[in-house]
């Protein structure tokens, strides 16, 4: 094949390629112009220091997330094909897929949105104080202890897993989250092409952080426990705190470093700061990659639950969340499925 029928054949992937993702495309475009103009209302920069490191990150990653795709690949290879020349049917694969243009153009489009839509996402996070100062605290703190006795979830909590160690386990898992997030965005975006379900959780998770991460952030502007004593709220969880930072003598717990950063961030109007507790994104994004993962493999599907519950016990056990706001994202998520499900209907 010449390199111009090359062209033409890759010119020709372009059109049918955004034409498959245009539900993600227009609202990744509706975010970013909405975002854009509260910013010049607000005249605040359109920028964000968070979304430069969370997209330096993502850019190591990837390299990463190819090798693990490769190795993959190889087990279902020996596992489910069991070919009689392994290494050329690996081989024969491998070239399938990158040439494959439907797969590669439809998924460098899906990603770009993505990360475009990551970087509009954090400018919106930044402009919650502005738009609505934090004030729901104490109501989220009453609520917690209404739904749970009188008591404070953390509390009920540590009496099963507050331990040092058992709480390392927990902070490690909680920082997975984010590599975890970014691969499977990546293997649905580079598999779009093939099947609705990678397109249904595209569109499910920026609906959900739209909604959750930027609106509902905003209506229900609070800081999260970690943050009560500083923002003026009171005492209520410097014990927890307390407690959080006896254990860091004994086994490391890393969000007392990240949670410091973002509070420096916003205290001194550094480049990461995002502050933001209703709803838990990390609940809510997470319970998305869960119901994504049932639709691949029920296996996988159990896995993430687990990883789930592990992601909503961390949210209250490091003081980020009051419970109720992993309660609350557990609904958020479950609605944006079922609404992502209904748009795309629209868009078959």
């Amino acid at each position: 094949m010449t390199m111009q029928t090359d062209i033409l054949a890759g010119g020709s992937a372009i059109g049918p390629a955004l034409w498959r993702i245009r539900l993600l495309i227009g609202l990744v475009a509706l975010h970013f112009l909405g975002i854009y103009a509260a910013c010049l209302l607000l005249g605040h920069p359109f920028g964000s220091g968070t979304a430069a490191t969370l997209i330096s990150l993502l850019q190591l990653q990837v390299p990463l997330f190819l090798v693990i795709l490769l190795f993959w690949r190889f087990g279902w290879m020996i596992v489910k094909v069991r070919p009689r020349r392994p290494i050329t049917w690996f081989a024969n694969d491998l070239k399938d897929t990158l040439l494959d243009r439907d797969r590669i153009f439809t998924g460098i489009f899906a990603f770009l949105a993505m990360c475009l839509f990551a970087g509009s996402f954090t400018v919106g996070k930044d402009l919650i104080p502005l738009i609505n100062p934090f004030s729901w605290d104490p109501t989220f703190a009453w609520l917690d202890r209404a739904l749970h006795g009188g008591t404070d979830p953390w509390q009920l909590l540590f009496h099963l897993t507050g331990t040092p160690a058992i709480t390392t386990a927990i902070n490690a898992a909680y920082h997975l989250w984010l590599m975890l997030a970014y691969f499977l965005i990546f293997v649905a975006c580079f598999n779009v092409s093939r099947h609705d379900k990678h397109r249904h959780y595209l569109v499910a998770d920026v609906l959900c952080w739209v909604i959750g991460g930027n609106i509902l952030a905003t209506l229900f502007s609070s800081v999260g426990p970690v943050y009560y004593e500083a923002f003026g709220y009171g005492a209520d969880f410097v014990p927890l705190m307390d407690t959080l930072r006896a254990f860091h003598e004994i086994s490391p717990v890393w969000a007392l470093d990240l949670q410091a950063m973002l509070l420096d961030g916003y205290m001194n109007d550094g480049p990461v700061r995002g502050i933001s507790a209703m709803p838990s994104m990390h609940v809510a994004s997470t319970v998305t990659m869960t119901l994504y993962a049932f639709s691949v493999s029920r296996v996988f599907g159990w896995i993430m639950t687990g990883f789930a519950a592990l992601i909503l016990v961390g949210s209250v056990q490091l003081g980020w969340h009051y419970a109720i706001d992993g309660y609350f994202s557990i609904a958020l998520s479950l609605g944006c499925w079922a609404l992502a499900r209904r748009l795309l209907r629209g868009f078959a």
